[in-house]
């Protein structure tokens, strides 16, 4: 009885992984063949004098820049596009669609189902480390939402070399976040943004975040899928 279980259950893995290797080879096939390299992203972060950090086997990226009086590094990671859903009406007021007494009932459910299913918008987190001169530094952590920028927190950074190789969570519960940026006087919060976009960190700078942010997660997900291939075929 028990070696009838143990070949059972052996059998049913060896089943299970070669349909797992089947639909990650088919998958990866497909992401390989669909996928390609939005041309300008490359050129734009060489135009804008940026320094490209982006190891493959990592989901993250950091672009670095010189200025006269400081230097700039911008971390974030590769970003899933964002969920979209279509707006249906329920099968049964299709037949009510036509008559003006329901058109109330109708309009209120479709505007409950955009409610729940307009999820289209891309939001990218990253952090913006400005070093002085002098070796100081102060921290933006930001998130880019179709292209606007939203700053989350400003903190000044004691130890840069720790606060790099540090986790956010690490970073949380030992360092002060600083302030809420929305609570602040509306004139010192603005201040922030535009010493900010002074860096060049604006509308178009979030574009090339967003899109460059999808580029990376793609190409982090057929890793991914050439990882678990290579694993299953073994």
């Amino acid at each position: 009885m028990l070696r009838f279980m143990t070949f059972y259950r052996f059998s049913n893995i060896t089943t299970a992984r070669g349909a797992l290797l089947k639909t990650v080879s088919k998958e990866y096939k497909y992401e390989f063949h669909q996928y390609e390299q939005e041309p300008s992203l490359m050129k734009q972060i060489k135009h804008l004098g940026y320094q490209l950090i982006d190891d493959p086997k990592t989901n993250k990226v950091i672009l670095k820049k010189e200025f006269p009086t400081a230097k700039i590094s911008i971390e974030f990671r590769g970003t899933p596009p964002p969920l979209e859903g279509k707006i249906k009406i329920p099968k049964e007021d299709q037949s009510l669609s036509q008559h003006p007494k329901y058109q109330d009932q109708i309009q209120t459910k479709t505007q409950e189902k955009k409610e729940v299913y307009d999820l289209g918008t891309l939001s990218v987190d990253y952090t913006v480390l400005i070093e002085s001169e002098k070796g100081e530094a102060v921290a933006f952590e930001c998130n880019t939402s179709n292209q606007t920028t939203f700053i989350n927190s400003v903190q000044p950074v004691y130890d840069i070399q720790e606060y790099k190789t540090q986790s956010k969570y690490r970073k949380f519960i030992t360092d002060y976040s600083g302030p809420e940026i929305n609570k602040l006087d509306e004139q010192l919060k603005q201040s922030f943004y535009t010493y900010l976009e002074s860096f060049g960190i604006n509308q178009s700078f979030n574009a090339l975040i967003e899109a460059y942010s999808l580029d990376k997660e793609q190409r982090s997900y057929m890793q991914f899928l050439k990882s678990m291939e290579r694993f299953l075929a073994i």
